[in-house]
């Protein structure tokens, strides 16, 4: 794994994405992790620098009214991972480019469906886009620590599925004493949900 600082976050990300990325037709990052404002910010960033297209997570809220207290007890069973399963990933598995829904609970319902552009990068950024239900397409993934205490069913999300142990890059305050950063050396595999690697 590899530790990035907070602000040498976008520069590192920028150059590991363009050199894995070269010759590649389509590059799949996820941004996962603590702090939805630093992953929201940064997926900013590294949308403008590289052109890239970002799906967030949250426009994948399960509805409240599916929100069963077993699915609610479950790491992340707020997350829609079934529908995103079914709209982003399984699209991007088969070489197709996705349509999504935004879900709003407000209206309880999709307020707009957006078709995902033909590019390079995508950026799925937000709070369990690394969940294991999902089926692994990612080329990336990268897990951001916030600096303060996490709300409780974020922290449990995070420690249940491991997914800063399981991530390449670790966006994060502390990074190694020695040059800042540790130099990026290729991609972990991470565990599967049934515990298979």
């Amino acid at each position: 794994m590899t530790r990035v600082s907070f602000d040498a976050a976008a520069d590192r990300l920028t150059e590991i994405i363009r050199g894995e990325s070269n010759g590649m037709a389509r590059f799949f990052v996820a941004i996962d992790g603590s702090d939805p404002e630093r992953i929201a910010a940064l997926a900013g960033e590294l949308a403008k620098r590289l052109s890239a297209f970002v799906i967030p997570t949250d426009a994948f809220s399960l509805p409240s009214r599916n929100l069963t207290p077993e699915r609610a007890a479950t790491p992340g069973g707020a997350f829609d991972y079934e529908r995103f399963t079914r709209e982003v990933a399984r699209p991007f598995l088969a070489k197709q480019l996705p349509v999504y829904g935004v879900y709003s609970e407000a209206i309880r319902g999709t307020v707009e469906r957006i078709k995902a552009p033909d590019c390079g990068v995508y950026l799925i950024a937000g709070l369990y886009a690394l969940h294991p239900e999902i089926p692994d397409f990612y080329d990336l993934r990268i897990a951001v620590r916030g600096e303060g205490e996490a709300e409780e069913p974020i922290t449990r999300y995070l420690s249940s599925y491991m997914i800063e142990e399981f991530c390449d890059v670790l966006v994060t305050r502390d990074v190694p004493d020695d040059d800042g950063e540790e130099g990026f050396g290729g991609f972990s595999l991470p565990l599967s949900f049934d515990g298979n690697a």
